[in-house]
Protein backbone atom coordinates (compact mmCIF):
# COMPACT_ATOMS: atom_id res chain seq x y z
CA UNK A 1 0.00 0.00 0.00
CA UNK A 2 1.41 3.11 -0.76
CA UNK A 3 0.33 5.07 2.07
CA UNK A 4 2.26 8.47 1.71
CA UNK A 5 -0.01 8.89 -1.19
CA UNK A 6 -3.26 8.07 0.79
CA UNK A 7 -2.03 10.25 3.56
CA UNK A 8 -1.64 12.99 1.39
CA UNK A 9 -4.70 12.90 -0.47
CA UNK A 10 -5.87 12.93 3.13
CA UNK A 11 -4.04 15.93 4.06
CA UNK A 12 -5.28 17.90 1.18
CA UNK A 13 -9.15 16.70 1.78
CA UNK A 14 -9.37 15.58 -1.56
CA UNK A 15 -11.66 12.65 -2.17
CA UNK A 16 -10.25 9.28 -4.09
CA UNK A 17 -12.30 10.11 -6.46
CA UNK A 18 -11.20 14.12 -6.77
CA UNK A 19 -7.60 12.53 -7.10
CA UNK A 20 -8.74 10.03 -9.62
CA UNK A 21 -10.08 13.00 -12.02
CA UNK A 22 -7.19 14.96 -11.45
CA UNK A 23 -5.04 12.20 -12.42
CA UNK A 24 -7.14 11.62 -15.52
CA UNK A 25 -7.92 8.26 -14.13
CA UNK A 26 -10.55 5.79 -13.04
CA UNK A 27 -10.97 5.42 -9.82
CA UNK A 28 -10.23 1.45 -10.23
CA UNK A 29 -7.05 2.78 -11.88
CA UNK A 30 -6.42 4.50 -8.24
CA UNK A 31 -7.27 1.72 -6.72
CA UNK A 32 -5.14 -0.86 -8.65
CA UNK A 33 -1.47 1.79 -8.12
CA UNK A 34 -2.08 2.91 -4.64
CA UNK A 35 -2.85 -1.19 -3.68
CA UNK A 36 -0.22 -1.91 -5.84
CA UNK A 37 -2.26 -3.78 -7.85
CA UNK A 38 -0.22 -2.23 -10.51
CA UNK A 39 2.51 0.54 -11.35
CA UNK A 40 1.80 4.06 -11.53
CA UNK A 41 3.00 5.43 -14.81
CA UNK A 42 5.81 8.16 -14.56
CA UNK A 43 3.61 10.76 -16.06
CA UNK A 44 1.27 10.27 -13.37
CA UNK A 45 3.98 10.38 -11.02
CA UNK A 46 4.91 13.53 -12.03
CA UNK A 47 0.99 14.61 -11.32
CA UNK A 48 1.21 13.58 -8.03
CA UNK A 49 4.27 15.49 -7.15
CA UNK A 50 2.48 18.52 -8.69
CA UNK A 51 -0.62 18.39 -7.02
CA UNK A 52 0.71 17.27 -3.36
CA UNK A 53 4.36 19.60 -4.20
CA UNK A 54 6.14 16.69 -2.71
CA UNK A 55 8.86 14.76 -4.00
CA UNK A 56 8.13 11.48 -5.87
CA UNK A 57 10.73 8.93 -3.40
CA UNK A 58 8.33 10.30 -0.40
CA UNK A 59 5.24 9.32 -2.32
CA UNK A 60 6.71 5.91 -3.11
CA UNK A 61 8.40 5.28 0.07
CA UNK A 62 7.29 1.57 1.38
CA UNK A 63 6.57 0.44 -2.12
CA UNK A 64 7.49 -3.23 -3.13
CA UNK A 65 8.92 -1.84 -6.48
CA UNK A 66 10.84 1.05 -4.70
CA UNK A 67 14.31 1.06 -6.12
CA UNK A 68 13.72 -1.70 -8.71
CA UNK A 69 15.13 -1.54 -12.03
CA UNK A 70 14.46 -3.20 -15.19
CA UNK A 71 16.69 -4.78 -17.59
CA UNK A 72 17.12 -3.02 -21.14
Amino acid sequence: MLSNIEAERVRNRMSKEDLAGDLGVSLKTYYNWVSEETDIPGSALVKLKEIFHKDIDYLMEGSIHAGRTTAS
